[in-house]
């Protein structure tokens, strides 16, 4: 019979008994035909794993949708047939087995051993043979999500097995103990939540694993620049221009088009941040904590230095607590003030941006967060103004403020969309010092005041160009559309060398000189406000930020074919 030929050789001091078991198998039995013929469906041996049999144990045949805490109580126990125990030589058989697929377990009290084999079909009524080894159990601790709380109660089960554990949640990580060496798709049950499934979690004999620890996510984004931004490609033996950008945050964007995020959120670990160059060298980038909002997780990285036949390579690591960078927006490249506006007025924990300006809304309405050109964005209306508080005049306690001297470096940039261009509007100013205004025909007005030092405003022999007044530079109208979004990015180096852009265009010129009839600069707080419409990425600073940095920041935030693009490795 073929249940008699299908039986493969097991240790020789169990042979004899096995083939005991067996003797009632002859070629004139009809295969499968249990209940006429007497031979059991399910027949074996189980030993220990010092090679002694395993006497006594429990042993249990269980369909693969059983589920041991199902509502419906009738169906959270085993019929009586699908249940047996080994006689005194590990020796155990069922004559009636489930139908379609089902596990096997097998638990030796004494011993505390245990044996689990999932996904056994019942094909056609064909008996089965089915011998092995018991072995120690095992615990594994697994990463769990967010929304489970410290302490929080439930429990853990394995669909298709009697395997039902109660469980807490420690640390961020649940303990489920006792469980067969194997690999095992473990369901945790929390209050009321939907269920989580963790699949494939590998079970070793008397250790303790942490599910996670290899689970690696691989994302990069290459540094190449679209074509259309390479005006220097034909010179280029790389077909690419290479601009020398160094130390300049990136906006690093996720999507469920890359990788299923809500697996991502689910667990803990550690993000981090490399360049990787064309010649396979590695090296580490700052990264701030991430950001998920609007279905897509958002990172800041600081890269070192744009080298455009390099890439950046974005890796997620269960082995690793979360860690990160505090110098993605650093003082040491003057960024002053920096507004994401992703938790409204709330900044980053990154040492730039929260150590120093903190802004406070003046509004009978309260500030909308909306759809900004990366996550969320502000929107104010005509009459909502941002005062950013301890900003009026330098303060020798910080490192960095946001007076900025006529002698010295002043830069800013921000992505703005106004509801309406017919008539002028305000988009920042610091009282008499300098302001942004949109103005119909001229376009983006920056106004910048000069101060005479009082003996000169004394002395009435000295000139018109000693004297105090005011500096403007316009944009020009072009490229500015209501209801868009539109990057509005200036430097200044003193006087001498000033860089103006809208989006990617650069704005050609003359500085326009106007009187102003002050001589002493109003000392005032930094305000926004005095439009009408939505405004994302605002970042104020003393430097000079040259042609190259300044497109390459409109690349990366653009809304639209945002550059670099991550895709998953």
């Amino acid at each position: 019979m073929k249940f008699c030929k299908n039986i493969k050789a097991v240790t020789v001091a169990f042979s004899a008994a096995f083939m005991a078991l067996l003797a009632g198998c002859s070629d004139s039995h009809v295969a499968g035909n249990s209940a006429e013929t007497g031979s059991p469906e399910l027949a074996g041996i189980f030993v220990l794993d010092n090679g002694s049999p395993a006497a006594h144990a429990r042993v249990q045949c269980v369909p693969s949708d059983f589920n041991i805490i199902s509502a419906d109580r009738a169906e959270r126990s085993l019929p009586q047939a699908f249940e047996t125990e080994t006689d005194e030589n590990g020796n155990y058989e069922f004559d009636s087995i489930p139908s379609g697929r089902f596990s096997i377990e097998a638990f030796h009290e004494k011993s505390g051993q245990m044996f689990l084999k999932q996904n056994l079909a019942n094909e056609q009524g064909e008996p089965l043979a089915l011998h092995d080894t018991l072995r120690h159990s095992g615990s594994v601790k697994l990463l769990v999500p967010g929304a489970f709380r410290e302490n929080q109660g439930g429990d853990a089960i394995v669909v298709g097995t009697t395997i039902h554990r109660r469980i807490s949640v420690q640390n961020g990580k649940i303990e489920v103990d006792s469980l067969p060496a194997d690999s095992l798709d473990i369901v945790i049950y929390m209050d009321k939540l939907f269920p989580v499934k963790f699949e494939n979690v590998s079970v070793q004999p008397d250790e303790t694993t942490v599910w996670g620890d290899s689970v690696i996510y691989s994302f990069t984004a290459p540094l190449a620049l679209p074509e259309r931004e390479n005006p220097k490609a034909e010179n280029s033996a790389s077909g690419d221009s290479v601009r020398v950008v160094t130390d300049i945050p990136l906006a690093l964007v996720l999507d469920s088009s890359v990788c299923d995020l809500d697996s991502l959120d689910h667990l803990v670990g550690r993000w981090e941040a490399f360049r990787i160059s064309h010649s396979a060298a590695k090296k580490q980038l700052p990264i701030a904590e991430p950001q998920l909002q609007n279905g897509k997780m958002m990172f800041w990285v600081r890269l070192d230095s744009l080298n455009t036949a390099d890439e950046i390579e974005l890796t997620f690591n269960t082995a690793k607590d979360p860690a990160y960078a505090f110098d993605v927006f650093p003082t040491n490249r003057s960024y002053s003030l920096v507004y994401h506006f992703d938790s409204g007025l709330s900044l980053l924990e990154d040492s730039a941006e929260k150590g120093y300006f903190e802004g406070s809304a003046e509004t009978a309405t309260g500030l909308d967060c909306g759809g900004g050109v990366l996550g969320n964005g502000m929107h104010l209306g005509a009459d909502d103004v941002v005062t950013v508080k301890n900003s009026a005049g330098k303060d020798s306690t910080r490192k960095v403020n946001l007076t900025f001297d006529d002698d010295g470096y002043f830069c800013f940039s921000l992505w703005l969309q106004l509801e309406s261009l017919d008539k002028e509007q305000l988009i920042f100013k610091k009282a008499e010092e300098y302001a942004l205004r949109y103005v119909p025909k001229q376009g983006f007005v920056v106004d910048f005041y000069h101060e005479a030092m009082q003996s000169v405003a004394e002395d009435v022999s000295k000139t018109a160009e000693d004297s105090s007044y005011k500096i403007s530079w316009v944009s020009g109208a072009d490229g500015i559309n209501a209801g868009e979004w539109v990057y509005v990015a200036f430097s200044r180096r003193a006087f001498e060398q000033v860089l103006f852009y809208v989006n990617d265009r650069q704005i050609v010129s003359e500085a326009e000189k106007s009187d102003w009839a002050r001589s002493v600069k109003e000392r005032a707080n930094f305000q926004l406000g005095g439009f009408t419409g939505n405004i994302d990425e605002l970042s104020i600073g003393a430097c000079f930020h040259d042609e190259s940095w300044t497109l390459t920041t409109y690349l990366n935030q653009h809304p639209e074919n945002r550059w670099p693009s991550l895709s998953a490795r």
